[in-house]
């Protein structure tokens, strides 16, 4: 609300102020400074303080005798009045709160509009603090990135996109859409879905918060049909990507788009094999193992090594970070025999139960940009191998969790901390492995040992 100073209260009165009785608002009156009184009209004043000033008193509706009070600063009977309104009228689109109330945004009508609306919405702009998210820099990047794909589908088929309003969006420009992603840019199945996931929600959010008579028309497009590929690396494969993994391996000439030369990049780091190892060993994620501590291991009674037990950062990152920390939801990695030995090998006897972070401790580096670094040199190394798969560092969580599934079944979610077991079969389980391993070992009438 507007601040109004008041230059009255240390000067003394040097004229008479007017209020007469028949023209005054009710609400307004003389103050007197010095003794405190209140005047109803000029011909009430009787103190001899000098220090007379206009002063509004408005009745808050619903209570009994609370006012909202300002001084007026005028030493004239009519600004005086229009002054009075001025602040009475302000209390009144305030709701007479203390405090400045933010009014709901205005429509956005136009497509360009409701971009812009979301962008801000994302970043948390306007948005009250219960209902803030803390979104990856990345998901906000990929919308950014959308919008001006979908700007692009519609200009590609003549449709001014600068001028088209939300509403206007029909199920032919879906179609334009759609083959600007498969068409145009060829992309893959999941992709394709992902996309349209995205600008289907963007859609929907628009929709229920402005409260729009209007029907989704991405809520038709069918999802195109993906199937998960699963791919676990072999023992001899790991071990020769292990052995690529030195200071002149990691060198790389890439092409940037900003750059007319290439920019020579250095993928070595001294703890990379580690992290592999790791990630292999564990079944975590890249974001999961750069967080471990050595604080995070946990002892037998025996003062054996049990579990490695640590905050659960895809569902915390989920809940927006909203959950405390006595609350938060961890899980566990069962510490094998080989995992013991590389721990040891890292030096568990020598930061055991100190907080230091057991891969990159030194480098000073966001937690984030280690788990980008292991995720970037994984792919140029493997890239070495010429083996011709794609192959990520995902795949070592796939990997551990093929074995783990292929060892105990239905029991393997105590190792691969899902709810369900079919989740591991689904997306991590690489059916390949069993079917080598059953052309040497499988018969289905167990043969008789000779006597």
């Amino acid at each position: 609300m507007t601040s109004y100073p008041n230059i009255y209260q240390n000067m003394n009165q040097t004229k008479n102020l007017r209020l007469p009785e028949k023209e005054r608002p009710y609400g307004l009156y003389l103050f007197c400074n010095g003794c405190k009184n209140l005047y109803s009209n000029e011909k009430k004043v009787k103190c001899k303080c000098g220090k007379l000033v206009y002063k509004a008193q408005i009745h808050i509706p619903g209570t009994g005798k609370q006012v909202k009070p300002m001084i007026l600063e005028t030493d004239n009977f009519h600004e005086a009045v229009q002054l009075f309104y001025n602040f009475k009228n302000e209390l009144k689109r305030n709701s007479f709160q203390k405090i400045s109330i933010k009014k709901e945004d205005s429509t956005p009508t136009r497509l360009i509009e409701c971009f812009a609306y979301y962008m801000g919405y994302l970043n948390n702009v306007g948005v009250p603090s219960h209902k803030q998210k803390t979104r990856a820099p990345k998901y906000i990047s990929k919308y950014d990135h959308l919008f001006e794909q979908y700007k692009d589908a519609l200009a590609d088929n003549g449709v001014d996109w600068k001028i088209l309003k939300f509403i206007e969006v029909n199920d032919q420009m879906i179609g334009f859409i759609h083959d600007y992603f498969l068409v145009k840019h060829g992309y893959a199945n999941k992709t394709y879905n992902n996309n349209m996931g995205l600008l289907s929600a963007f859609t929907t959010h628009v929709i229920n918060k402005f409260k729009l008579d209007y029907q989704n028309p991405f809520l038709g497009v069918p999802d195109m049909v993906v199937t998960p590929k699963v791919k676990a690396i072999g023992e001899h494969e790991f071990t020769n990507l292990l052995n690529l993994i030195t200071p002149e391996n990691g060198i790389q000439m890439k092409t940037l788009k900003t750059r007319k030369n290439q920019k020579k990049v250095n993928h070595f780091k001294p703890w990379l094999k580690y992290a592999f190892k790791l990630g292999l060993f564990t079944g975590g994620r890249s974001e999961d193992i750069v967080e471990l501590k050595w604080s995070d291991i946990r002892l037998q009674e025996d003062g054996k090594f049990d579990t490695l037990e640590t905050i659960d950062h895809k569902i915390d990152s989920a809940n927006s970070h909203r959950i405390s920390e006595t609350d938060r939801i961890t899980k566990c990695f069962a510490i094998t025999q080989e995992l013991g030995e590389l721990l040891l090998e890292m030096g568990y006897e020598k930061y055991k139960g100190t907080s230091k972070y057991i891969i990159a401790p030194e480098d000073g580096l966001k937690r984030s940009n280690v788990a980008g670094i292991i995720s970037r040199s994984f792919s140029h190394y493997y890239s070495l191998l010429n083996t011709g798969k794609a192959i990520t560092f995902r795949n070592l969580r796939k990997t551990f969790m093929t074995s783990a599934y292929k060892e105990f079944g239905l029991a393997s979610t105590a190792l691969t901390n899902h709810k369900s077991p079919s989740m591991t079969d689904k997306h991590y389980y690489d059916k390949e492995v069993t079917r080598d391993e059953a052309k040497e070992n499988f018969s289905v009438f167990k043969k008789k040992k000779n006597s």
